[in-house]
């Protein structure tokens, strides 16, 4: 198991802590992640009134309860942890802080991956030469997106889909002839096996031609299925990924 796969599993704790006490919103995105460069961490929307969170900690691998104001309230490591045991802490934990609704592991997806999150499930350990490597990409990811969204003059920041474990953001109708460009960074799939950034247009009939478009210094367009420009994180600076999203969007703005 790598540790993108073992972090994926355990993000699905923030995913139904969300589900369990944020008010849900149709698309979704009650359950979104959102990525804190300076700890490391993965953290849901607030869970109470008091702005409670559930974190990731991907520096020491462990699920961490924090409150704004008092900090870290109780910690789960990961290493050797029961899928069960997990829930049994983190339903303690919400009673411990005041909530009053249950928390409940209900999952309305699958991830894809062997052995699932069941009662027999237990998280390996990870080096943390892994570790930091999946803090690098979070943070060249974040740092990047968060400086092209400035330059688009949006509010928008990036968040993290529990789902398919890809940081995500919008950069509404840009021009007449797009309805919006999203960025973002995608785990090892089955179009590219290696995490990668992305670039893709959209107008109100779904995902842009890419046909016509010229190279890229980073990264190459596609077509076929998904339609949009990527490029392999492996040995990518933050500059080199800024320069990826700021090409690929220029094309998209001047399509013909």
């Amino acid at each position: 198991m790598t540790a993108t796969e073992a972090l994926h599993r355990a993000a699905q704790y923030l995913c139904t802590a969300s589900k369990s006490f944020v008010p849900s919103e149709e698309d979704d995105s009650h359950t979104n992640l959102g990525w804190n460069a300076e700890e490391a961490v993965l953290a849901t929307r607030p869970l109470n009134n008091e702005g409670l969170r559930l974190e990731l900690n991907h520096a020491v691998y462990a699920l961490d309860i924090v409150h704004p104001e008092s900090g870290l309230s109780g910690s789960f490591p990961l290493t050797g942890a029961k899928h069960l045991d997990i829930i049994k802490w983190l339903d303690n934990e919400r009673e411990f802080c005041g909530i009053s609704r249950p928390y409940t592991f209900d999952l309305h997806y699958e991830l894809g991956y062997s052995p699932v999150l069941d009662d027999h499930f237990t998280f390996p350990s990870m080096s943390g030469d892994a570790l930091d490597a999946e803090i690098v990409r979070r943070n060249t990811a974040d740092q990047a997106m968060k400086a092209i969204l400035l330059e688009h003059d949006t509010e928008a920041l990036p968040r993290i889909w529990p789902h398919h474990f890809d940081s995500g953001a919008l950069i509404l109708q840009p021009t007449s002839k797009i309805n919006s460009i999203g960025i973002g960074m995608a785990i090892p799939d089955g179009m590219i096996d290696d995490h990668y950034l992305y670039v893709s247009g959209y107008d109100s009939n779904g995902g842009l031609s890419t046909r016509g478009f010229g190279g890229l210094p980073h990264g190459k367009w596609y077509e076929e299925g998904w339609k949009g420009a990527a490029v392999s994180m492996t040995g990518l600076s933050v500059e080199e990924a800024l320069a990826f999203y700021r090409n690929a969007i220029e094309a998209y703005m001047h399509r013909p």
